[in-house]
């Protein structure tokens, strides 16, 4: 029965829900998130990532591309405005009776569908978010194109087509030499990974809108931004047609713009038939699936429906999982919601007879960079705890390996043992894992001084400046610090570079600010490939390397993976050769720096007091502890930096413009491009806290490096 804060919930009728296109998606990554999704007020679920200002920012650049899309049917009606629960598309849709909008929406959907049928004077319509419901399916298209084919010779009509158009921000590339154009494998059988799940959503709302109007021939498209077209400006010629304009009028017009109008038909149809992976699956077509979905929503017992679906790897992102148990209030009692139960608690306690509590310690689902193989193997074996497993289950089957890095089995049994030693004893001490001789090797290949860079960049799906492609990159800040032979005890931030002019492309003015930082020689280093990616990507394109001497094209193409100076990849070498408790196994940065703060005499000596100093920070203290005398992340550190208010000039946090991450650089900048409403001050606010953030990315690599020697000097 439905878990209900412990007690079984009954259901006199069973209720009345939809199946959407967002809980055909979930469904596909397991199905016995339905039963949450259908129950939000019994089931908590973790909003951290819908919170995150990075998510917000990619649904904004779909909105644009979307908004860009609408203005090339200029004809077109809008549906609504939904009001709601159904004012979010795809939600969940229960109990119609309390939402007597969602008639009204499918019934103005009618009326302009079916307009001019009784009296023979059909014409074109498109619609907007149209409202498509048929039995328990419920839709609503981004474009629905009805489009009247008429006889040449008789005038009459011939067909009445309905177009039912996703507009989808997905890249594209419709370049002959491309391969991004490609949405079928070799085989031409099956449809590519990348492109399927775009797919299964067209194919879900044509299948419904060809149940709902079985006498119209339907059809499948994909509208996508074209990365093989370059950006003009907005093409306003689509408002200069005083009358419905005709399907070659508005496919001209598209064809002009940055978007591309592609005819999915024959891919529908296979991803409609083709057999559907999703856990608990059992061969079952797509089009058998949804079915299934829909029908079990309106069951009266909606948790037996999908009771048999097991746990698994695909449990490690799931959305229902709650982190930590809620701390009691002042007066000892959590709040209703606190006591709520997490769909993951559900799952994971029916499953292995867990208590909540024991749910809170690591699973082996939050082993770094498992396998579903071995997930399922653990989970078969009742070992459901990183605490329940030993160093026999990383036995490496591997032949050869070698012995002067760290292999993956190796990595995971370091994070698995350094938990078991956490927990069974309060005063553990972090411990770290360095295969020296390699990476001295290495070490001894780097020449002085050395260059820790960092690029940020943008790549919006409407670019910001002409002459531009969706998608291409913008590279607009790098941060520089310097570690100079026989001061390894000291790392000086030497340059740095930042583009706050609206309405110019920074690409050239970057290529000559970056070789103007590195031009004295010296081993640069990169943390992962991005670096390596973007400045090939920029030095392939004459139009930022025109005004390049030939020094300076020489000079940064010696830094690319096969040029005589090539930028060392410190995230490999710290894949290779290190690993640090506290660091979840991971190589990634972030992950490494407040870890390895624990771990080096050498960092809390340097950066324990407060004394680093640069253009944006001043007498600056790095190393901070909390009340348990570990080391404070250095990016919390910084979030916590305060800005200054325009209307009255103090102090005060500003959310919005605390940059701790890429991604967030990339909302930020978008922000000072776009947003005219900024004032002067709000600008010079995200553009410090730009500044900031990059310069600690270069700070963390250097704190690295440190690190490292000292490990190899002990």
């Amino acid at each position: 029965m439905m878990a209900n804060h412990g007690s079984a919930k009954k259901l006199v009728d069973p209720p009345l829900r939809y199946l959407t296109k967002s809980l055909v998606r979930t469904a596909l990554t397991c199905p016995r998130k339905l039963v949450y999704a259908a129950n939000p007020t019994d089931f908590r679920r973790n909003d951290i990532v819908v919170k995150d200002p990075f998510v917000h920012h990619l649904a904004d650049e779909g909105q644009r591309f979307g908004n860009y899309c609408r203005r090339l049917f200029p004809h077109g009606v809008e549906i609504g405005p939904p009001s709601g629960s159904i004012a979010k598309k795809g939600s969940m849709i229960d109990n119609a009776h309390a939402f007597p909008d969602l008639e009204e929406l499918v019934a103005q959907t009618n009326h302009f569908i079916r307009k001019g049928e009784n009296s023979g004077h059909q014409q074109r319509v498109t619609i907007f978010e149209a409202a498509v419901r048929s039995g328990p399916f419920y839709v609503r298209p981004d474009i629905l194109d009805k489009i009247i084919h008429t006889n040449t010779t008789s005038r009459t009509i011939s067909q009445t087509e309905l177009r039912v158009i996703e507009v989808k921000s997905k890249s594209y590339d419709s370049r002959p030499s491309s391969k991004r154009g490609q949405m079928w494998n070799g085989d031409k059988k099956s449809i590519k990974a990348i492109f399927l799940p775009y797919i299964q959503d067209i194919a879900f709302q044509s299948f419904v809108v060809r149940r709902a109007f079985p006498d119209y021939r339907v059809s499948s498209w994909l509208m996508l931004p074209d990365r093989g077209k370059i950006w003009n400006g907005f093409n306003n010629n689509t408002s200069l047609f005083t009358e419905v304009p005709t399907l070659d009028d508005t496919l001209n017009a598209i064809n002009e713009s940055t978007a591309i109008l592609l005819n999915v038909d024959e891919l529908v149809e296979v991803a409609l038939s083709s057999r559907v992976s999703f856990p608990g699956s059992n061969g079952e077509t797509f089009e058998d699936a949804v079915k299934h979905w829909a029908e079990q929503l309106s069951s009266n017992n909606l948790e037996a429906s999908f009771s048999e679906i097991s746990i698994g790897s695909q449990c490690a992102s799931c959305i229902y999982r709650i982190n930590s148990l809620p701390d009691k209030g002042q007066s000892g009692e959590n709040s209703q919601e606190d006591i709520m139960p997490s769909g993951f608690d559900v799952c994971w306690q029916q499953a292995t007879g867990l208590g909540r509590d024991a749910l809170q310690q690591p699973l082996v689902v939050d082993l770094y960079g498992y396998t579903r193989e071995t997930i399922k193997k653990f989970i078969e074996q009742k070992k459901f705890l990183l605490k329940d497993l030993s160093a026999d289950d990383f036995q490496s089957k591997k032949e050869c390996e070698p012995k002067d890095k760290i292999s993956s089995t190796q990595r995971q049994w370091y994070q698995v043992s350094s938990w078991q030693n956490e927990s069974m004893n309060a005063f553990h001490e972090p411990q770290y894992v360095l295969k020296r001789d390699g990476l001295r090797k290495e070490m001894e290949r780097w020449h002085y001084p050395w260059h820790f860079i960092d690029f940020e960049t943008a790549s919006p799906v409407l670019p910001y400046y002409p002459d531009m492609a969706p998608y291409e990159i913008v590279a607009f800040q790098f941060s520089h610090h310097i570690i100079y032979e026989n001061q390894t005890h000291e790392v000086c931030h030497a340059s740095e570079f930042l583009h706050n002019e609206t309405g110019v492309c920074p690409n050239e003015q970057f290529l000559h600010a970056l070789y103007n930082a590195i031009r004295t020689g010296g081993t640069v280093f990169q943390w992962s490939p991005h670096e390596n990616s973007v400045l090939s990507s920029l030095l392939s394109s004459n139009l930022y390397t025109s005004s390049l001497s030939t020094q300076e094209k020489n000079t940064l193409s010696a830094l690319l993976r096969d040029g005589n100076r090539p930028m060392v990849d410190l995230c490999k070498l710290a894949a290779d050769y290190y690993y640090v408790d506290g660091s979840g196994g991971s190589s990634s940065i972030k992950r490494l720096l407040a870890p390895t703060m624990n771990v080096s005499a050498r960092l809390k000596h340097i950066y324990g007091r407060p004394s680093y100093n640069s253009n944006n920070f001043v007498n600056f203290q790095w190393y901070q502890q909390d009340s348990k005398g570990r080391a404070i992340d250095p990016y919390k550190i910084l979030s916590g930096i305060h800005q200054v208010n325009d209307n009255n000039n103090e102090e005060t946090h500003e959310e919005t413009s605390s940059v701790t991450h890429g991604g967030g650089a990339a909302t930020v900048f978008h922000e000072l491009q776009c947003n005219i409403d900024l004032s002067e001050q709000d600008r010079r606010n995200r553009e410090q806290s730009l500044l900031r953030y990059c310069e600690l990315d270069t700070l963390s690599m250097a704190m690295i490096v440190q690190a490292w020697q000292g490990f190899l000097e002990r």
